[in-house]
């Protein structure tokens, strides 16, 4: 389960228009060089929802040289819990739905490229 993060949200008065992987929610377009772990090498912004009353949430997730993800680029993809929201669906697994914008680089400091073939439904 994600914390609230109150410090942020009540100073803001709009929603977060994403969350990072660690569940800080973020205001502002999604980018990869916004993603939390700067050895990532995969990054991406995912669509989930809660479990229990069906809230959507983009999501990003990453992954890097040492993530416990096994193919480069990885092609599972889970977030856990979603972003905290004041519903029972806090403590659930979220449901993944789809790969919005999927992001590679080879190296720490590289460009990073897109790869559109990753975007899609997730099953």
């Amino acid at each position: 389960m994600h914390i609230a993060y109150e410090d942020i949200v009540s100073r803001i008065n709009e929603e977060p228009t994403w969350y990072d992987n660690n569940g800080v929610p973020r205001y502002g377009k999604y980018s990869p060089d916004r993603c939390p772990n700067i050895y990532a090498q995969v990054t991406g912004l995912f669509l989930i929802k809660c479990q229990y009353c069906n809230k959507e949430f983009q999501v990003e997730m990453h992954s890097d040289i040492f993530g416990f993800r096994s193919t480069n680029p990885p092609t599972k993809w889970h977030y856990g819990d979603p972003p905290l929201h004041g519903c029972t669906g806090d403590t659930m697994n979220c449901i993944d739905i789809e790969v919005l914008e999927f992001w590679q680089r080879k190296d720490f400091g590289k460009e990073w490229k897109r790869l559109k073939s990753f975007e899609k439904k997730m099953e």
